[in-house]
């Protein structure tokens, strides 16, 4: 009878402990399953709100090239004339400059050439020239300015930028 006994505590003992091991295992399996959902979601998640933040700035960014920079640049050719001025004056001796800017950029550009260069200038629209445009020609010499390009080559970044953001963001 004693044998019958510690036969039957030991089966039941190791039903009970493989029962402990199967519940283990299928909780293991279904915590792996749930962590798994939960870092699809969170990926998802992350994707939706990357692409809904690119499509948030890309307007932005289109909108300050289309405002910001065309004024810039108006602004900034005089700027950009009289550096190129100031460091074309060692070679240019006493001969002198005309310079030839897209027509009506005389007003903005006459007031930032009116210090002494060492050398007589002389300024004139042309209407081959875009806005953003100016050439300074001395002697048999030409100097081109062309911040039009520079602008040109910042919109092409950014669009490029926005295209494989939004690229990237519909692929993964």
């Amino acid at each position: 009878m004693e044998s019958a006994k510690l036969e039957s505590f030991d089966t039941g003992y190791r039903a009970g402990w493989d029962d402990a091991i199967k519940a283990q295992s299928e909780d293991q399996g279904r915590i792996a399953s749930d962590f798994a959902q939960n870092l699809q979601d969170l990926s998802f998640t992350y994707t939706e709100a990357y692409r809904q933040l690119l499509e948030g700035v890309t307007p932005l960014l289109e909108e300050m090239l289309h405002a910001l920079l065309p004024a810039m640049l108006r602004d900034t050719l005089g700027m950009h004339l009289h550096a190129q001025l100031s460091a074309m004056a060692q070679q240019i001796a006493k001969r002198e400059v005309v310079i030839m800017v897209a027509p009506g950029a005389t007003e903005q550009v006459a007031p930032l050439l009116e210090q002494d260069f060492g050398f007589p200038l002389r300024l004139q629209e042309d209407p081959a020239l875009a806005e953003g445009q100016a050439d300074l020609r001395f002697g048999e010499t030409e100097q081109q300015i062309d911040l039009s390009g520079m602008l040109q080559e910042v919109t092409q970044a950014v669009e490029g930028f926005a295209h494989d953001t939004r690229r990237e963001a519909a692929h993964g």
